[in-house]
């Protein structure tokens, strides 16, 4: 859901060289005489890495030490703001639904921080707790709540905080990513609504320059492409609002250390922990102005030790952790590997939908990958079922007809190849990858070869990310499940549960490569006529 298109890996290799990378923070010189300096370190998507990865990289835990360092050696004047996507990422932090993260987050004492997409993974009331406790101020400009919101939407998320850093005054405003309605459902069920993020901004910005800030940042859960889309819309936000002195943003994984767009300068931090970014402001106190930026990005590697407060925090949680993911839930007879070729049913697919139908009594289950994990023949641990399951996900089953699962089927054949697209379990069919649109998906039928009825309504299991929409990318999908007849009801077990209870009651699985779909590749040849 959010490794960035190719053609923003090309605008970030090409402006990553606007920053620097740099080693631990070493002794500086003051500021020269009527300025004043303000530190801002900057996190996004950290993704509940709250320790080291596997290759001893990154980590909350050494990033809570590179700020400390800092905030010695620049008392009053460091100011840490976070951009969203904080919990969700890793067994640790999933298996308590972000506790870990948070706490120690808070130990951190961050400024400030917005809210990210997957922070209602686990649904708007565990967000609702979270926010209650959140030691920073949460902001989203963007983000309404309505009366019959939970109470924290109502009373702690703001548009923008004001704050004083050795004198001088900061405005800090707040965006989440405009499409996090199309991603969860509940979001509009639960009386929030997200907004454009020029009009939010159009709207709250008379308010924060009543108050006369000297410095103005804006903190956003989106992230810089070439052109801006229905989650990231960067490029307009700097474009048209020229008063921010920093613009620092999320969402795509990638590190760009300053960028000049328009008459804004805009970071981002990369993600999983690997690293902060560092953004030094000098203030003129005579002009009342930022006169000079350093954008620095600083790796966090071995070379920075473990904080110990934080790691005393998590130490029973990571015990906890560590046993439960390494206990074994069954066997698979088989490689269970991963592949986006073919119809986009490989055997960790076809495990995942054979869970699913288990768990669901569904007839067909339309769902892609969630990961490119895949297991050897032997052992199945819980380790395994959280690479593959690495996304909070929830599965709604409907009622639909040949028609309609065509209809979705057809509107998916466009992502044949990638990771986007989800295949068919349960029926058999053709793609014809060479036809236009509407045309690709044919002589659909039941898994046993059988004709479907037009007038027959089979049970539909679906993920409740493409339930919604999949971020706008399967609109008839959303329309279709939305309409009374579809009778949608979202299971009470996640996804990742289903999987575990297949596996623990079948014991050994046995999944062979091959589908019931055929890719049809190229038109047939036109016969010739004869004269």
């Amino acid at each position: 859901m959010k490794t960035p298109i190719l053609r923003t890996l090309a605008l970030g290799l090409a402006v990553l060289l606007a920053g620097s990378m740099a080693p631990p923070v070493q002794a500086e010189a003051p500021a020269s005489q009527g300025t004043k300096k303000i530190v801002i370190v900057h996190t996004n998507d950290l993704h509940g890495n709250v320790e080291p990865d596997y290759k001893g990289r990154g980590g909350l835990t050494r990033i809570a030490t590179l700020l400390r360092q800092l905030r010695a050696q620049h008392p009053g004047a460091v100011m840490y703001l976070d951009a969203g996507d904080v919990a969700q990422g890793t067994p640790l932090s999933n298996t308590f639904h972000g506790e870990p993260m948070w706490v120690s987050l808070n130990s951190m004492k961050p400024a400030a921080g917005t809210i990210g997409n997957h922070e209602f993974d686990w649904g708007v009331d565990n967000l609702n707790e979270w926010l209650l406790t959140m030691r920073a101020t949460p902001l989203a400009a963007n983000m309404l709540a309505g009366p019959n919101a939970p109470p924290a939407f109502r009373d702690r998320v703001r548009p923008y905080i004001i704050l004083e850093m050795d004198g001088i005054k900061v405005a800090v405003i707040g965006l989440t990513t405009p499409n996090i309605p199309q991603w969860f459902r509940e979001v509009n069920e639960r009386d929030l609504r997200v907004l454009d993020s020029r009009r939010a901004l159009e709207s709250i910005l008379p308010r924060v320059r009543k108050e006369q800030p000297q410095v103005m940042i804006l903190l956003a859960h989106q992230g810089l492409m070439v052109a801006d889309d229905v989650a990231n819309e960067i490029n307009g936000i700097c474009r048209r609002f020229g008063e921010f002195d920093l613009v620092l943003g999320g969402h795509l994984h990638w590190v760009l250390a300053g960028a000049r767009i328009g008459r804004a300068d805009y970071a981002q931090s990369g993600s999983g922990a690997q690293g902060v970014m560092r953004i030094d402001l000098q203030y003129d106190t005579v002009k009342k102005a930022v006169v000079d930026k350093t954008f620095t990005y600083l790796p966090v590697g071995e070379h920075i030790p473990e904080d110990p407060e934080i790691r005393d925090l998590v130490a029973k949680d990571l015990e906890r952790a560590d046993r439960y993911l390494n206990t074994r839930i069954g066997w698979t007879k088989n490689d269970l590997s991963y592949s986006l070729a073919g119809a986009g049913l490989s055997p960790v697919q076809q495990l995942l939908c054979a869970a699913i139908a288990y768990q669901t009594g569904a007839d067909v289950v339309l769902h892609g990958p969630l990961s490119n994990h895949r297991i050897p023949a032997g052992e199945i641990r819980m380790a395994d079922i959280w690479r593959l399951v690495p996304y909070e996900n929830n599965i709604g089953v409907v009622t639909l007809n040949a028609a309609e699962i065509q209809t979705i089927m057809e509107e998916a054949a466009v992502y044949l190849g990638t990771d986007r697209y989800f295949g068919t379990w349960g029926l058999q069919y053709e793609v014809h990858s060479y036809a236009p649109e509407g045309h690709r998906i044919r002589n659909l039928r039941m898994a046993d070869g059988s004709p479907i009825h037009y007038k027959v309504r089979l049970k539909v299991a679906l993920n409740s990310y493409h339930l919604s929409g999949g971020g706008g990318r399967f609109p008839n999908l959303a329309k279709i499940v939305a309409a009374p007849k579809s009778r949608l009801e979202i299971q009470p077990d996640s996804t990742r549960d289903m999987l575990i209870h297949y596996v623990r009651a079948k014991r050994s699985v046995d999944i062979s490569a091959g589908t019931n779909a055929t890719v049809v590749a190229e038109p047939p040849p036109r016969r010739a006529r004869h004269k």
